[in-house]
């Protein structure tokens, strides 16, 4: 019979929570209570740590433990997991766990490695959120001779970093999920891992509130009491793939309200800091995973960089704007736009407190190609100094967007969409899109400024006949059977899927979470859009666009 090695991987110099493994849950330190409960069935266990100096307190601490570890290259995590398995023979089986996750027991390891050896396949593991699982329940599952071919024609410093990504590219792999793990129900709204200041206590409570050991604990006994604990969220919103990637599938954090007191229908103003800080706590607690703002948000960026933290920094993509660069003349010098343009990212990082930007957006499309292409030229090149992440645009129309998912160097589109606007069936558009699976799509305007949730006296005037088409939308929500006409908006917006995610804005907590609620609920049939568009009719395009209703 084949030989199977439970691996840790662990390492003193974390950045977000420098030296968390040796931070003390229940009194026993965190790599060692994971590799503990990983044996508690009896299983092979040893840690790959690194032999930098760093990890010597490491070492010593697990060996105090009793725990084996074995060391080798800090920056080279695969490496590692090599010389942790050097005396095993290809056929046997390596299990990968990281020694921030300390949930899984010797129980959860010997259910996933009986499912591996009954599969024709080189990899079993787990992938939150997908497998149903709390994000921190994971466990890989791999043969020790694809681990060595790994080792062998691995290159990049991800796949070095991460161990696995070649393997799953190249292997017979499998995904696990919560049914295969003996679980009813889904589980993904909980977290469990070890990363953030935050995870600690809710880790350190946890484990202190056990009434048996905490060394022998079930992983299923964990998950009910996590699940049981009051400040646990109780769903998940839905998400969606993209390019590897989870997004938040239905709603994206837009922050222009705790900037400024914006919106025609707004009639709370900017919540304070105590609001806004509970607002970040709800978002990523249920599974927002971008946060939209900009530098024309007032005091948006800054309120984010002081009262989101590393938790939120570590947990959701923040996606901001640049400066509208109004202060430009059309005839500024190359200089003049090339300071203008560091002006406004190097402000935003400030803001955000942060060294890179995950996401920067234009907030005009026309300044792609203005003053000779000289802004998107300084952007590309401050992406590739690593001060920006990935490069967005905000846009109005589908002729913008057309030209945006044309260019390659854009991975990222804000635009406007609500029930009431029907630009966006073009045939072109839809198409395009359709080819574009590493770019993300955001709509805003879900609610545009709040007056479809608005009486007929919010709605700007002027323009379309107000008291009729509220009518119209009242009717809408009863013949479709939805809760309200925040629910008609998301419904319609959820069933566009060639969107990914919409901006929702937030006045206060308990709308937000109203909102998350809603994006739950089933959207929208073509059936039911069809219906829609016929009830609602066309409307005119001055409607669709804020800045035209005082013209």
């Amino acid at each position: 019979m084949s030989r199977c090695r439970i691996v840790i991987q662990s390492r003193t110099s974390s950045t977000r929570l420098p030296a968390k493994a040796l931070l003390p849950i229940a009194g026993i330190p965190s790599s060692a209570l994971c590799a503990i409960r990983a044996a508690n069935a009896g299983g092979d266990v040893v840690v790959a740590t690194s032999d930098d100096a760093s990890d010597d307190l490491l070492v010593t601490t697990l060996s105090a433990y009793g725990v084996k570890s074995r060391r080798g290259p800090l920056s080279d995590v695969l490496e590692r997991f090599v010389l942790a398995v050097e005396d095993l023979s290809d056929d046997d089986v390596v299990v990968r766990l990281t020694a921030d996750n300390v949930f899984p027991d010797g129980g959860f390891v010997e259910t996933l490695v009986q499912h591996f050896c009954s599969m024709n396949t080189e990899y079993l593991g787990t992938h939150s959120p997908f497998d149903g699982l709390p994000y921190g329940l994971s466990a890989e599952v791999f043969t020790v001779g694809i681990l060595r071919q790994a080792a062998q024609h691995a290159v990049s410093s991800v796949e070095r970093e991460h161990v696995t990504p070649w393997i799953r590219r190249h292997a017979r792999s499998a995904l696990a999920d919560h049914r295969m793990m003996g679980l009813s129900r889904r589980y993904d709204h909980l977290r469990c891992t070890l990363d953030t200041l935050e995870d600690y206590y809710r880790l350190a409570n946890l484990f202190g509130g056990c009434k048996q050991s905490v060394e022998t604990i079930a992983w299923e006994k964990l998950v009910e009491m996590l699940n049981d604990s009051p400040s646990a969220p109780q769903f998940r919103i839905p998400y969606r793939m993209r390019e590897g990637g989870c997004l938040s599938g239905i709603v994206s954090l837009g922050t222009v309200q705790i900037g400024t007191p914006y919106g025609i229908a707004n009639s709370l103003g900017m919540p304070d800091d105590a609001d806004v800080t509970e607002i970040f706590r709800v978002a990523i607690a249920h599974g927002v995973t971008d946060i939209d703002t900009a530098r024309a948000y007032g005091v948006s960026e800054r309120r984010i960089g002081r009262l989101g933290g590393a938790e939120l920094r570590s947990r959701a993509r923040i996606i901001t704007k640049l400066d509208p660069l109004t202060r430009l003349g059309i005839d500024a010098t190359r200089a003049e736009v090339l300071a203008a343009v560091d002006a406004s990212v190097f402000q935003s990082c400030r803001e955000l407190a942060v060294t890179t930007l995950d996401m920067l957006a234009l907030h005009r499309w026309e300044h792609r190609f203005q003053f000779d292409g000289v802004i998107w030229e300084r952007l590309q090149q401050l992406q590739q100094d690593g001060v920006i992440g990935q490069l967005g645009v905000s846009l109005s129309t589908p002729e913008e967007a057309i030209a945006a998912l044309r260019d390659s160097s854009i991975k990222h589109i804000q635009l406007p969409c609500n029930v009431l606007d029907g630009r966006w069936e073009q045939e072109e558009f839809l198409a395009l899109r359709g080819r574009r699976s590493d770019v993300s799509i955001h709509a805003r305007s879900a609610f545009l400024q709040g007056i479809l949730l608005s009486p007929a006296a919010i709605w700007p005037q002027g323009i379309i006949d107000a008291v009729a088409m509220v009518d119209k939308l009242n009717m809408a929500v009863k013949e479709l059977g939805r809760k309200n006409k925040a629910d008609l908006c998301i419904a319609y917006l959820a069933g566009l899927d060639w969107i990914d995610s919409i901006v929702i804005g937030v006045e206060s907590v308990s709308q937000f979470l109203e909102n998350l609620q809603l994006a739950r609920y089933q959207p929208l049939s073509v059936d039911e859009r069809t219906y829609l568009k016929k009830t609602l009719g066309v409307v005119p395009v001055r409607l669709l666009n804020p800045a035209m209703w005082m013209t």
